[in-house]
């Protein structure tokens, strides 16, 4: 009986104590979240937003305030403190991600949900008053166009869709007799992953993040700087635009220039896709060097009428001879897929046929994609079939064949 009587006692013991010494929500804070908000490595937010979000914007040194101001946020579940919103959002994680952030994720996580456990059973942490909202410092649409997908979409849209023209001399798995003459540093394009080619352009310094429009990047595209492969786009013309956009946007939000959404750039509403197809048209009479131009493509249908959409644009500038302009085609999206996040099945969009070439001469260079499409044609041809991608087989049609 003593001895049971003593167990007895013990326990109770052993409970009044953990009672006693059991860690206060400060204390967890002070020990748990305060390092994390201090550690080297940051926190978990920088792997899906570049700007705008880091712990430390919604998590200060008060534990009390901190709570507080997440529990007025609405990001603390009381009733499930596991599920708190707090804790869904740092648990998100990009599709690749680093060991090193894993584990820095699991402690966020786990000493969060620790305070919030605690901090619920404690009175004076449930009584401290509620702030007004107003702690964030950017907008919510600003937010969400630093998060990183958002960046690698527009990089996807306004630039890898460009690529066909690059990847010969830049992609490792087309460049090998490249590779032999310069070395490896002249492949920057990483194989069907857009988000490792944009971070490899940044570290190997073709985009530059203090002048954006000075990048390499687009300099060797224009042929503005030495470059093997010649001039890319027309300067000025609506490619040269949408990538001065895109890098001049880039560079803002990995150097956090933005204060306000009414600051962010609107990107052309119609998405394009270089397909490979050269077009040259020779013998261009009276034609003055340098001077800007377009051709629309619409397909031919089988009972001879002419599609309404274009299903191609190609845009450049006159040979310093004035006699002769050359493009590589850019595939448009159709209607029904404008403005939407579906997939493009790009190599549907130009199938073998008969096509119509509309010939426009355009005095602004400065017009959007959408005003370049709806000019009227100044002279027109036809072509009864498609011809090989490549710039050795570029197709080439004397202007006489223009009526």
């Amino acid at each position: 009986m003593r001895t049971i009587h003593s167990l007895i006692l013990g326990s109770i013991a052993l409970l009044v104590s953990a009672s006693l010494y059991a860690e206060s929500p400060t204390e967890i804070y002070q020990r748990r979240v305060i390092p994390l908000l201090q550690a080297p490595a940051g926190s978990s937010c920088a792997e899906c937003h570049l700007q705008g979000v880091k712990l430390t914007d919604f998590l200060s040194t008060d534990p009390k305030e901190t709570f507080a101001a997440l529990r007025a946020r609405g990001w603390i579940d009381a009733n499930r403190p596991t599920e708190s919103k707090i804790l869904q959002f740092i648990a998100k994680k990009p599709e690749k991600s680093t060991e090193l952030m894993n584990q820095v994720r699991r402690a966020e996580v786990e000493a969060i949900t620790a305070w919030i456990q605690a901090s619920l059973a404690d009175p004076d942490s449930l009584n401290t008053p509620l702030p007004k909202l107003d702690d964030l410092k950017l907008d919510e649409k600003l937010i969400q166009h630093a998060r990183r997908d958002q960046v690698v979409s527009r990089f996807v849209d306004v630039i890898w869709s460009q690529f066909e023209r690059c990847a010969n001399c830049h992609s490792p798995d087309r460049n090998s007799k490249q590779v032999e003459k310069h070395g490896e540093q002249i492949s920057w394009i990483v194989p069907n992953s857009p988000e490792e080619t944009l971070q490899l352009l940044e570290e190997r310094k073709l985009i530059d993040l203090d002048h954006p429009v000075d990048s390499m990047l687009r300099k060797k595209g224009l042929g503005l700087e030495d470059h093997g492969g010649g001039s890319k786009f027309p300067k000025d013309g609506q490619t040269d635009r949408e990538w001065n956009k895109f890098l001049t946007d880039y560079a803002a939000v990995k150097k956090a220039r933005y204060t306000s959404s009414s600051e962010l750039p609107n990107f052309a509403s119609i998405r394009t896709w270089r397909n490979g197809l050269h077009l040259r048209i020779k013998d261009l009479p009276n034609f003055t060097a340098g001077q800007y131009a377009v051709i629309r493509i619409r397909r031919i249908l089988p009972d001879g009428n002419v599609a309404e959409e274009a299903v191609a644009i190609g845009e450049g500038r006159a040979s310093k001879e004035g006699t002769s302009w050359s493009t590589t085609l850019m595939l448009l999206e159709p209607p029904q897929l404008r403005q939407t996040e579906q997939a493009v099945p790009w190599a549907t969009l130009m199938p073998d046929g008969r096509y119509q070439i509309e010939w426009i001469v355009v005095d602004d260079s400065n017009q959007p994609i959408e005003k370049l499409l709806a000019l009227p044609a100044m002279k027109i041809a036809v072509i009864d079939s498609l011809w090989k991608a490549g710039h050795s087989n570029a197709k080439t049609i004397s202007y006489s064949e223009f009526q």
